[in-house]
């Protein structure tokens, strides 16, 4: 592609130099509508999903935590949040996923998976390695993975986990009801429905 752009410009014109232009802005549009395309992808039919996202804050070590359950339509079928203390981002995104499958192990949910989008994490817990700062919660995580057989774990970009970072970030603005799950926020409801409208 380099050598055809030098070719071109070789041949001279201001023509040629908008053509090239032009094809780089379609090639940068193209690139950012298949970034943009990423959404909430339902769990299979008769599966839960539990998006896990966490807002955390290096200057205090404080953070919120957010479990999102929705069935395979999307609709919310339970809802966790709460505030924490940590060291690091790895390890409140390590204490959301641990608190999805506390969760989802205690009320007996069944087949879940569970979807966080820390690609570093979800690798470690995969491939049964850790990561030292949070070395406890990942054995907790894999320990609570072997004991619940008809669990999952997932990636998503950050797109995809929208809703669970939006609840994430309320909780730790304090701008969250009690009632969220039930009763959403504008901006939940919001990205509810474009997510189920997909």
């Amino acid at each position: 592609m380099v050598e055809c752009i030098r070719k071109i410009r070789a041949g001279g014109g201001d023509d040629q130099e908008k053509r090239i232009e032009k094809q780089q802005t379609q090639k940068i549009e193209a690139n950012r509508s298949r970034t943009n395309s990423v959404t909430w992808r339902p769990a299979p039919e008769n599966w839960l999903k539990a998006n896990v996202d966490v807002a955390f804050r290096k200057d205090n070590g404080t953070g919120a935590i957010a479990v999102v359950i929705r069935n395979s339509k999307g609709r919310i079928v339970l809802g966790f949040s709460g505030k924490i203390q940590a060291k690091t981002s790895i390890v409140t995104e390590a204490q959301a996923i641990r608190q999805a499958l506390i969760i989802v192990n205690n009320l007996q949910m069944g087949k879940t998976l569970i979807e966080s989008d820390n690609l570093k994490l979800i690798q470690a817990i995969k491939s049964k390695t850790t990561i030292g700062e949070a070395l406890a919660i990942i054995q907790d995580i894999q320990i609570l993975m072997e004991n619940l057989p008809e669990k999952g774990m997932t990636w998503t970009r950050r797109r995809g986990n929208r809703l669970a970072h939006a609840v994430a970030k309320a909780a730790e603005l304090e701008t969250l009801r009690l009632t969220w799950s039930t009763q959403p926020l504008a901006e939940i409801r919001s990205i509810l429905r474009s997510e189920i409208q997909t």
